[in-house]
């Protein structure tokens, strides 16, 4: 599992790619948050939803607890838009979760690998979770799928079909998601290995695919991954990244098992990266056409340091620009920088 990390990504990051595509720079807000922004969504009707995460060594708020809307001023721009306080969920405070914007303008919040509710964020891999209606401003908790004990900070994704499925982090689950009832629907047969660490890529398809961590299931050598089926409900293999992408430094009792952030393109393949506390992360290609990996570049390794590139949004953010070069930036921690690819 993932120790506590500091935020990296920089607020910019979620309004300012447009700018960095043409002109290679970043623009400040002119009104700066009050807050230590975290996790953000863009909503459907234009604004930003933000939630409020102190996890860094200079911060001294300890609430996770709130959430927060950025609404660009008349003419559509952020930079010149305003922060409002938004409604909080009630008892839920949790750091590194599954998020997602439905497609009636919903905001489905699960799990937490934290819960910061008492002000300390104490490793729980809580199974709770809230969903947020931006209309009426008003969040109701939402029970986990039966029998879950933990959701934690799980992957999820939204089908192309609008339904939402999100992980168990510590077991082999996936469930299905009833926006109506507020209900889950079990789904997912024939996963290899548990869902801790690793991350899920929604292909053009609607497949979703995952490169597999190994977390409990340690092989030095393994490079499997895997692609889940909507219309089976089932997973199965997607081949060898040939390249090693999970982290499997120091053995099975002090391996990371983190996983590289994965972003699909816009010629429907997939560039995933490797997470390396031993050397430079390593990196693959995945042709969804062909259902084939190759070898992508290495990233370089900072001078005396790893190439520690994680899945987790709060370690690393991926932009595709397709011109003028078809490139990828990748904004990595703090210690380790920016790549482009």
């Amino acid at each position: 599992m993932k120790a506590s990390r500091i935020l990296t990504a920089a607020l910019a990051a979620l309004i300012a790619s447009a700018t960095v595509a043409t002109c290679q720079s970043w623009q400040p807000l002119t009104n700066q948050p009050t807050f230590s922004p975290g996790a953000m969504l863009l909503l459907t009707d234009g604004t930003i939803l933000a939630h409020s995460e102190p996890n860094c060594l200079s911060c001294t708020s300890t609430d996770y607890n709130s959430w927060y809307k950025l609404t660009p001023d008349s003419s559509g721009s952020y930079v010149n838009g305003t922060w409002s306080q938004v409604a909080s969920p009630a008892g839920y405070a949790p750091l590194y979760f599954g998020s997602v914007v439905l497609p009636d303008g919903r905001v489905v919040v699960e799990g937490g690998e934290y819960d910061c509710s008492s002000g300390t964020c104490n490793a729980a891999w809580t199974n709770q979770g809230a969903i947020y209606d931006p209309v009426k401003n008003v969040w109701t908790s939402v029970a986990p799928p039966n029998g879950w004990k933990t959701i934690g900070d799980a992957q999820s994704v939204v089908l192309p079909n609008g339904t939402y499925m999100q992980a168990n982090c510590c077991t082999k689950d996936e469930a299905l998601f009833n926006p109506t009832t507020l209900t889950w629907t079990s789904t997912g047969t024939g996963k290899f290995d548990i869902h801790d660490e690793e991350g899920w890529t929604l292909l053009a398809s609607g497949k979703v695919l995952t490169v597999d961590a190994y977390v409990f299931q340690y092989d030095a050598a393994g490079t499997n991954s895997e692609i889940y089926n909507p219309a089976t409900g089932a997973w199965a293999s997607a081949g060898s990244t040939i390249a090693q992408l999970w982290d499997s430094c120091g053995g099975s009792t002090a391996a990371s098992y983190e996983v590289g952030p994965a972003v699909l393109r816009p010629d429907g393949t997939v560039f995933a990266t490797g997470a390396n506390t031993c050397g430079p992360g390593h990196t693959a290609i995945y042709n969804a056409s062909t259902g084939k990996w190759k070898v992508g570049p290495a990233f370089p390794a900072p001078t005396g340091r790893p190439t520690d590139l994680r899945r987790s949004s709060q370690m690393a953010t991926f932009w595709y620009f397709p011109a003028p070069a078809a490139s990828i930036l990748l904004r990595a921690s703090s210690s380790n920088g920016t790549a482009l690819a």
